[in-house]
Parts: structure tokens; C-alpha cells; sequence
């Protein structure tokens, strides 16, 4: 019995070293709940209540060293970025705070960029990783940066990104794998506006494309070949004038 008893107490001690590696391993890697709770603690010393945008499920990449939080704006705890100052192997994420406590007015910034928001991410992504609703969210950039890119999120998410990407990157058709919104033959609305009017023609779609690409149409009326960018799977803008 005091053999048996012997044996087995050796069988569960290399039971315990050969899972602690693993346990270090598992506990290396960051949650979304870690990223909650570290943003919960640094806006608490600066009294602000805050409910952070992030997926407790959500895991990230590993990271040994105690997370860092700092406004991505100095002058506003509206947007987060958490950093993971490992060496060798740091990185970062953007997380909207969503924060609750009354704030001091801000002075309207008159260069703030106009026009329609599109869409970026809020934390890296690496190549061949889909795309979900907790990281990506709808700002305001350049003219510049707006071109071809998306203006709802439900258009990026369940797609999956083709190369890897940074947060705060503005998401444009060539990121993402293809998933057609207009296919060759398929008929389509060619919208123009002109002196604040919209003229419409019918089309027809001469190459696959996605929202946000610069594609090749035929106007049915004309027959005339026109470049126009892809707003959404039924209609297009011309890029030059409706022939």
C-alpha cells in the first residue's frame, strides 16, 4: 500500500510540471476582459466611469507585461490605446471607452475634416483574420482618405482582411477578400448629381466589383463606356460625366 501510495504521488507531481508551462503559456495571452479591466483601473484613478467597446471573449496576442493604457488624444478619454510594452514583442489596440462622466467643453476644432464617415479599425488585424463588429468603427477623414473606402460597417464585418493591417487604418475594398457586390452583365443604377439634382441612367456592369471599387460601365442609353466608383450592389457614381 505504501508503494502504491508512493507512486502515486509521484505520478501527479510530474502531472503538475508538465501543466505549468501550459497554464504560463495560456495566461501570457490577452483577453478582451484583460483589456476591460486594465482600461476600468486608469480611467478610475482620473474618475471618469467608463464601459469600454470590447468582446470579454475576445483574445489577442500574448503579452507578459502589465498592459498600459493612454488617451489616443491628449485632450480627450473618448478613445483609448492599450498598449503591450513587452520587448520584442510589443504592440497595441484601439478601444472607444464609451465613457460616461461629464466632461469639460471643448473648443470646436474648425479644421475638423467634413464629409461622410467611413470605416477603421480600432485594433490591428493579421492577415487571413476576419473582421468583427468590435473593432471597427465609423470617423471622419480627408477627402483623400475616404476614397474607396466603406461608409457602414455591416459592409467589412464576417470578411476576412488579405494582408495585415494597423488600428486607426481606414478599411478600403483592396484590404478585404473578394465578396462581389456588382458581377459582369448584372444591371445597375448609374446616380450623378448635378446642380443639385440626381440624374439617372441604367448600366451595365462590365467587371466584378466590390463596394468602393473604381469599375468599367456601359451606359444602356448611349452605349458609351464610363468609369464609375461602386456605392452599393444596385447603384454607381460616374466618375465623369453620364454619356
Amino acid at each position: 500500500m505504501r508503494l502504491i501510495n508512493i507512486l502515486r504521488s509521484k505520478i501527479l507531481t510530474g502531472l503538475v510540471f508538465t501543466l505549468m508551462p501550459l497554464t504560463a503559456v495560456a495566461s501570457d495571452v490577452v483577453t478582451g476582459a484583460d483589456i476591460k479591466a486594465a482600461i476600468l483601473t486608469e480611467l478610475a484613478q482620473h474618475n471618469i466611469i467608463s464601459d469600454p467597446q470590447v468582446s470579454e471573449r475576445r483574445r489577442y496576442y500574448s503579452c507578459s507585461s502589465p498592459l498600459q493604457v493612454t488617451p489616443k488624444f491628449n485632450d480627450s478619454w473618448e478613445t483609448a490605446r492599450v498598449d503591450c510594452p513587452e520587448k520584442g514583442r510589443d504592440w497595441h489596440i484601439i478601444v472607444r471607452t464609451g465613457q460616461v462622466s461629464p466632461k469639460a467643453a471643448v473648443t470646436p476644432d474648425n479644421t475638423a475634416q467634413t464629409g461622410p464617415k467611413v470605416v477603421v479599425l480600432l485594433a490591428s488585424v493579421k492577415k487571413g483574420a476576419i473582421i468583427t463588429d468590435d473593432i471597427v468603427a465609423l470617423t471622419k477623414l480627408s477627402s483623400g482618405q475616404r476614397l474607396g473606402g466603406f461608409f457602414r460597417t455591416e459592409d467589412v464585418i464576417g470578411r476576412r482582411a488579405k494582408q495585415n493591417l494597423n488600428a486607426m487604418q481606414p478599411l478600403k475594398a483592396r484590404h478585404l477578400e473578394h465578396q462581389w457586390s456588382l458581377e459582369v452583365g448584372q444591371a445597375v443604377n448609374i446616380v450623378q448629381k448635378v446642380g443639385g439634382f440626381e440624374v439617372s441612367s441604367v448600366g451595365e456592369v462590365l467587371e466584378n466589383a466590390q463596394i468602393g471599387d473604381i469599375i468599367e460601365v456601359i451606359n444602356s442609353r448611349s452605349g458609351r463606356k464610363i468609369s464609375a466608383l461602386v456605392e452599393n450592389s444596385k447603384k454607381v457614381t460616374p466618375i465623369a460625366n453620364i454619356n
